[in-house]
């Protein structure tokens, strides 16, 4: 514990940890990510990030974490406004592209599972959270009946499965710079916007589907 008179060190550690991991990983991405940087960082000792989350991978996974928070935050701020299930989920597809393509090195570190802690049950639970939003409006624009297990989390079908793929098969071609290379294109921010034209397109055929 730090003397009750040094100022200098954060009221709320866990968050701390958490806010510095978040800028080390925007600064040096995933494979640069280190607790010893961290801690540093924060403002905290070297100890104080195996004290919070045990390992390397306990950190990430709370940062990811994090992650789906923010993006089923994202996802449902998209639909608040709207009551037509085929306007919601192109919004949602859209709000998804944002996300991933805002947050690169976060989007990346969500879904490695090599990385991250995949059995731990706050993980589990905000993943789940996270899509629930996708598979219910799915289920809304196309008839399809959302699956329902005995935790009550959506089951995803073939059509937000798909719709997932697409979108998120999208962020990381942008990513990569794929999609700018294929197309000819000359800048990211072109590639993104042909993304987005894409999702956009996309989640507006799939409702239409028999």
């Amino acid at each position: 514990m730090p003397p009750a008179s040094d100022t200098s060190y954060p009221s709320d550690v866990r968050a701390a940890l958490l806010a510095a991991a978040r800028a080390e990983l925007l600064e040096h991405g995933t494979g640069g990510l280190s607790l010893r940087a961290i801690a540093a960082r924060a403002g905290v000792s070297r100890a104080t990030p195996k004290w919070h989350f045990g390992n390397r991978a306990g950190l990430l996974t709370a940062l990811a974490v994090e992650g789906f928070a923010e993006l089923h935050s994202d996802l449902r701020g998209a639909i608040k406004d709207s009551t037509d299930p085929a306007t919601r989920f192109t919004a949602l597809g859209r709000a998804y592209m944002d996300f991933g393509l805002r947050n690169p090195d976060l989007f990346e570190l969500m879904f490695r599972s090599a990385e991250l802690d995949r059995d731990d049950p706050t993980l589990i639970c905000a993943h789940r959270e996270a899509f629930s939003t996708l598979v219910d409006t799915a289920a809304e624009t196309t008839g399809e009946t959302a699956a329902h297990g005995s935790d009550a989390s959506a089951v995803p079908g073939d059509i937000p499965l798909l719709a997932w793929a697409a979108a998120h098969g999208l962020v990381l071609l942008v990513h990569g710079g794929t999609l700018q290379t294929l197309a000819g294109l000359a800048t990211p921010e072109e590639a993104s916007a042909l993304a987005h034209r894409l999702a956009h397109t996309f989640t507006e055929i799939i409702p239409a589907s028999p």
